[in-house]
């Protein structure tokens, strides 16, 4: 079993027990349109989920879920492992690193998710992923958004081009 604090981020758990933030331009924007759009549907993706768990939908609505969210993740970090790189960002390697840490542990973890019957699993694992997401945003992806906006013209023919291959 994959360690669920192996990176440091902690769960955090409202009052009402709801563990996924919403997203919020004002907290959770990098600046970037569909890379902010990205963002919001993984976080949506991510209630979704929390969701299901907590009112036991097992099977195969669950397994689609996982699924999206995966396909998201997955598409997600290879839009802005392109740009960073598009644009040299200096901090690519690590960024990039940090992705790929996430997407080993989803492999291993989320297959089972909802299999073994401990709702305290299930809830650490939607609670650190939320948790990843909201830290990796605000440590590495605000830094990588004002880096992109310091170069409004190289950005703005990348992200057209990323929209365009996104419609397609």
């Amino acid at each position: 079993m994959t360690h669920l604090s192996r990176h440091s981020y902690s769960s955090s758990y409202s009052s009402a027990g709801r563990r996924v933030a919403d997203w919020s331009p004002s907290e959770h924007s990098v600046g970037l349109d569909p890379l902010d759009h990205d963002h919001n549907l993984i976080f949506i993706a991510l209630g979704t989920l929390e969701n299901e768990l907590k009112f036991l939908r097992r099977g195969p609505t669950l397994h689609k879920t996982v699924k999206f969210l995966s396909h998201l993740t997955e598409r997600h970090f290879a839009r802005e492992e392109h740009l960073m790189e598009r644009l040299s960002y200096p901090k690519a390697r690590e960024h990039r690193e940090q992705h790929g840490l996430l997407t080993a542990w989803m492999e291993a973890v989320l297959p089972s998710l909802g299999e073994m019957r401990r709702p305290s699993y299930d809830d650490a694992v939607v609670a650190y992923l939320a948790d990843w997401w909201s830290l990796h945003n605000e440590r590495h992806d605000k830094h990588y958004g004002q880096f992109a906006l310091e170069r409004p013209h190289e950005t703005g023919n990348i992200l057209k081009l990323m929209e365009y291959s996104s419609a397609a």
